[in-house]
């Protein structure tokens, strides 16, 4: 059985998505597809719009087997956290032949090699990159500059300034620095701009922001939006969905106070303990732990926030998803614990109703425990750091679904509760 995976967000699910996934079973001769997707918080630092469980059901019906959920502290992290936490689990579930994702420049040959190159640890790549990002430039800038300063000739460094080619040699790298027999295949992307908010346009930023101009009212996605999952979308409106990050602003405030309050406790001197209060917190340091505890009361909304911590070295990205990792209580500890062995369990969304095939595939090959009820993973076998990875998930699905309910004034299904979706 030849099987292809996708790595993805579907935040939400749209036109350009159900292409890929025609596009990924036909150039790789497939017969199965399965969907590595982010739960309900995603890399860029915001909540998901609409929940994992729906986002599974638009990619099963638009082409998907089967629907695996990526751990949180892989979905909400960095790219090389985010590329290499979904590749490792694609490489570890052993019967996987062909990685797919979108490029702005499908010549897997050209991104293969830009990859290798920043895979040389004499190279000083991460210092260049690093150096790069606090001059204010955005990732996919610094990396073609850093690329440059390897020595990879301008034209190739420049297909770096688009954002999913930038993502594209990260998932390489990850497939690479495993030794994964993976074959990655980069599918062309046929939108008409990452961020342009036109009709038709194939992003998902366009779509998110047609939902916010009109939340009563979805007809204007009918171009962009297959019309399963406009199905969906109608279906939730106003019931869960849609969420943004301000949200959470009343939870994220009050957690600021508490950790500030705690730790004046501790510390007698306040610029100490407005330092140490936040730098447990993954990618969160002691500058930044300070200058948070320093404008939290200046700001009216979690968006607002992050608008006045954003600086020349400091993204609206990055302050984002600090501010989540806080939130969510994303330790630095736990995740320098969880790369150690990089994964511990594939646990399923959704699936096809005939993908009986694949799954016992799947299963026979997996060096890890499937999980498809969530209550039988205390009786799987995990390692400690497995458990305390999905106790962690279904922490931040039970807070994203209490957050949505107390929104949109229905009750609270917890995570136990909800049932693999089925299409």
């Amino acid at each position: 059985m030849r099987i292809a995976a996708v790595i993805a967000e579907y935040n939400p699910f749209h036109r350009g998505h159900a292409w890929q996934l025609q596009k990924a079973r036909e150039i790789t001769k497939a017969d199965s597809i399965v969907v590595i997707m982010s739960g309900n918080f995603v890399q860029r630092g915001v909540p998901a719009i609409i929940d994992k469980y729906s986002r599974s059901r638009m990619a099963l019906e638009e082409g998907a087997d089967l629907v695996l959920e990526l751990p949180l502290y892989y979905s909400l992290s960095s790219i090389e956290n985010y590329t290499r936490g979904a590749v490792s689990l694609a490489h570890m579930l052993g019967a996987v032949d062909h990685l797919c994702f979108g490029a702005e420049d499908a010549d897997i040959h050209k991104l293969t090699g830009l990859a290798l190159l920043t895979l040389n640890e004499d190279s000083g790549f991460q210092e260049e990159l690093k150096k790069n990002l606090k001059l204010g430039l955005n990732y996919p800038s610094a990396l073609s500059l850093a690329l440059k300063e390897l020595g990879a000739d301008d034209e190739a460094a420049d297909i770096m300034k688009n954002p999913n080619n930038a993502l594209g040699i990260y998932y390489i790298r990850a497939l690479k620095s495993l030794h994964s027999d993976i074959e990655p295949c980069a599918i062309k992307r046929i939108v008409s701009g990452h961020h342009e908010r036109n009709k038709g346009a194939y992003s998902a930023t366009a779509v998110r922001q047609e939902i916010a101009l009109n939340k009563e009212s979805l007809y204007e996605l009918a171009s962009s939006v297959p019309e399963s999952s406009l199905q969906i979308l109608n279906s939730r409106l106003n019931k869960g969905f849609p969420m943004d990050e301000n949200d959470f602003s009343q939870l994220l405030f009050y957690k600021l106070h508490s950790l500030y309050t705690l730790a004046l406790q501790k510390y007698t001197d306040r610029e100490t303990a407005r330092k140490k209060a936040l730098s447990g917190y993954l990618d969160v340091n002691e500058e930044l732990s300070s200058k948070i505890l320093s404008r939290f009361r200046e700001a009216l909304s979690f968006e607002d926030l992050c608008s006045k911590l954003k600086s020349k070295d400091l993204t609206y990205t990055r302050i984002s998803r600090c501010l989540l990792h806080i939130l969510l209580d994303i330790k630095k500890e736990n995740m320098e614990l969880y790369l150690k062995d990089e994964h511990y369990y594939a646990r399923i969304l959704g699936l096809n109703k005939n993908a009986h095939e694949l799954l016992h595939t799947i299963k026979e090959h997996s060096l890890v425990p499937i999980i498809s009820k969530l209550a039988d993973y205390k009786r799987t076998i995990l390692k400690d750091e497995g458990k305390l990875m999905i106790q962690e998930d279904i922490q931040a699905a039970d807070l994203y679904e209490f957050t949505a309910c107390r929104k949109y004034n229905c009750l609270f299904h917890n995570e136990y509760s909800k049932e693999l979706v089925i299409y």
